[in-house]
């Protein structure tokens, strides 16, 4: 019993953790010249494009992850950042930013006796996406 409740603890714990680390995906799509990579503390998100600078590539990210919408959103920014850092972009132009359909799910529960009911709904991500520059 005691290595039960040791064994339910851990996987909790690992789910927890999971689920802290967060977990969001990203793509680049390099069109430009590609530079050395940089850190993504340093990559900066416009609204508007800067004065003077040259285009690296298109950069998306998503997330689902996160307890809140907000922490989703952080996610996704933060690893589109990572993903223009890759090309040494110092810049994203933002192009898109918000709530994506994931797709939907549903499952039919059984009463036993010729009916029962159905659960479902849709599922959410944040996503953003923009044109990953070096400003110069």
């Amino acid at each position: 019993m005691k290595n039960i409740k040791k064994t339910i603890g851990l996987l909790i714990l690992t789910i927890f953790a999971f689920n802290l680390g967060g977990c969001a995906t990203g793509t680049t799509l390099v069109t430009g010249v590609k530079r050395d990579a940089i850190s993504f503390e340093q990559v900066k998100i416009y609204h508007s494009a800067p004065a003077i600078y040259e285009v690296i590539g298109v950069v998306n990210a998503s997330s689902e992850m996160g307890f809140t919408e907000q922490q989703d959103l952080d996610m996704a920014v933060e690893e589109v950042k990572k993903q223009a850092a890759k090309v040494g972009a110092n810049g994203i132009i933002l192009n898109k930013m918000g709530k994506e359909s994931a797709g939907s799910f549903g499952n039919f529960v059984s009463s036993g006796y010729g009916g029962g009911f159905f659960v479902g709904g849709e599922s959410y991500n944040q996503s953003i996406s923009g044109t990953a520059i070096y400003v110069k």
